[in-house]
């Protein structure tokens, strides 16, 4: 707790707070902007934002902004949280979250801001008494605060077949040993899954952007 108190007291011009209706647009400008031609020509992240704020797993608590303080307020960084659960092999149904799209300014990236982000949305999570977050995610970012492969959790990805990679799937216990006699299937809440034909229709009310086919483009 003193760690992150002390992070904030180097950031005196930002401040993270939860999102306004007010912020919407400004919002998926941002996430458009953070992951445009990042994993697809194009990104879908910023219209899944849009129809998550509307389903009824989202945690609008846990849904927050990083806000650039000075005389034109900015908003540079975005993270938020799905209710989901584990399908575990005893029958049980674990409570779990997910957790994103989370992103930082392209200009503000590299300089920390990211990860003292991540730690404030989770710690806020772990607060309101959730007990692990699971989501996609690169475990060399993920791993300064606090991630690991959920594989180690005894956590499988839904339809992913056996002995297929599965390094992109993390966790994080938010409650000690709360996974602790878990085994089972993960499962990625329904909002997530949106068509390309309504990404399509929804893009055309932003500014026009290129879409690039690039190295290391995973769709």
């Amino acid at each position: 707790m003193s760690d992150l108190c002390d992070e904030f007291e180097k950031m005196k011009d930002f401040i993270i707070r939860q999102e306004r209706e007010s912020d919407e647009r400004e919002v998926e400008n941002l996430i458009r902007d953070s992951f445009w031609n990042v994993y697809r020509p194009g990104c879908t992240e910023h219209f899944l934002m849009h129809v998550l704020r509307k389903d009824t797993a989202f945690v609008k608590e846990l849904d927050f902004v990083m806000e650039q303080n000075g005389e034109k307020k900015r908003i540079i960084g975005q993270n938020c949280f799905v209710k989901t659960c584990i399908n575990a092999d005893d029958g049980r149904k674990i409570d779990v979250l997910t957790m994103g799209p989370i992103c930082i300014a392209n200009d503000f990236k590299r300089k920390g801001l990211g990860k003292t982000f991540l730690d404030y949305s989770v710690q806020k999570a772990a607060e309101l008494g959730f007990g692990a977050v699971l989501f996609e995610g690169n475990i060399e970012f993920y791993k300064h605060s606090g991630f690991d492969y959920a594989r180690n959790f005894g956590i499988r990805y839904h339809d992913l077949p056996e002995g297929a990679d599965d390094s992109f799937f993390l966790c994080r216990e938010l409650k000690t040993g709360y996974l602790q006699d878990v085994t089972g299937v993960y499962q990625t809440p329904k909002a997530y899954y949106v068509a390309d034909s309504d990404v399509a229709e929804f893009d055309k009310s932003f500014p026009s952007k290129e879409k690039l086919k690039l190295a290391g483009q995973i769709f």
